[in-house]
């Protein structure tokens, strides 16, 4: 707490004072209390506080009455409200009054007790609170993590049967074409060899009749009788499409990955 300057004895004006009476709103050293202040009867139940422990809140100023600026004196019990001498003379007529030390100690046990009340919520509140930080957190973030993880694992199942199903009809794919690119290889060498045989026998032909001799003509032309004869008899070697690889049935594979997923999870 801040340090209060140091005032004079509103009694004596020598003292330092270190006291406030709150109903005389004067400062008070020590002596002055003992010698003074508390001699006079009417003044003996005045509130003096210390001012070095209150601080400066004992010179706030005091509420006054409202209507008259007078300083309050009494409370009046049937109207429940603080009045001035002026009050008690007009619409506080024979009112009964409390003095108001009486009535604010009443209230202020009052208080105490909504202290006392409050404080237990507060401490409900806080329990909450901690319960909300780590019961239900902790709850919060396991079940989303036990969530995640069946997540993540029926997922890696459900990919493991589509994928099992996928590997058969991508074997089917891919023996097919194994299959028919080495019976396509095949056909090539063989109609590569009757493209180089037809190929020489045409040069052969080619060649002789370049022969402007008519003598060596006729002698090539007799010796080519063999490539003539197997000219005439060949018969035209078919060229068969290669096979067709059936369309992939889209109905089927699904039927079998759901039959398959109802098995695995017995779903039915």
């Amino acid at each position: 707490m801040a340090q209060i300057p140091a005032r004079k004895c509103g009694f004596c004006n020598k003292e330092v004072g270190d006291l406030f009476c709150e109903d005389c709103h004067r400062i008070l050293c020590v002596k002055c209390r003992q010698d003074v202040h508390d001699k006079v009867p009417f003044l003996q139940d005045h509130k003096v506080t210390n001012i070095q422990k209150e601080g400066n809140r004992v010179f706030r100023p005091q509420p006054v009455c409202e209507t008259h600026k007078n300083q309050f004196l009494y409370y009046c019990s049937k109207c429940e409200c603080l009045t001035c001498a002026e009050c008690m003379t007009s619409n506080h007529n024979e009112h009964k009054t409390e003095k108001i030390k009486t009535v604010a100690d009443t209230c202020r046990q009052t208080v105490i007790q909504y202290i006392e009340k409050i404080k237990t919520k507060v401490e409900v509140a806080k329990k909450k609170l901690e319960t909300i930080d780590t019961e239900h957190s902790a709850q919060i973030k396991s079940d989303c993590e036990s969530y995640v993880s069946k997540v993540t694992i029926t997922s890696g199942e459900l990919h493991e049967i589509i994928d099992r199903f996928k590997q058969i009809h991508m074997t089917t794919a891919s023996d097919f074409k194994e299959i028919e690119n080495q019976d396509l290889h095949n056909k090539g060498a063989f109609f590569k060899r009757r493209h180089d045989e037809i190929a020489d026998r045409l040069l052969k032909f080619e060649n002789l009749l370049q022969e402007t001799n008519d003598c060596i003509f006729l002698t090539q032309w007799k010796a080519l009788q063999t490539d003539v004869q197997i000219t005439d008899e060949e018969i035209e070697d078919p060229l068969g499409c290669p096979r067709k690889l059936g369309l992939f049935n889209q109905s089927n594979f699904t039927r079998s990955v759901i039959e398959e997923i109802d098995e695995t999870f017995q779903m039915r």
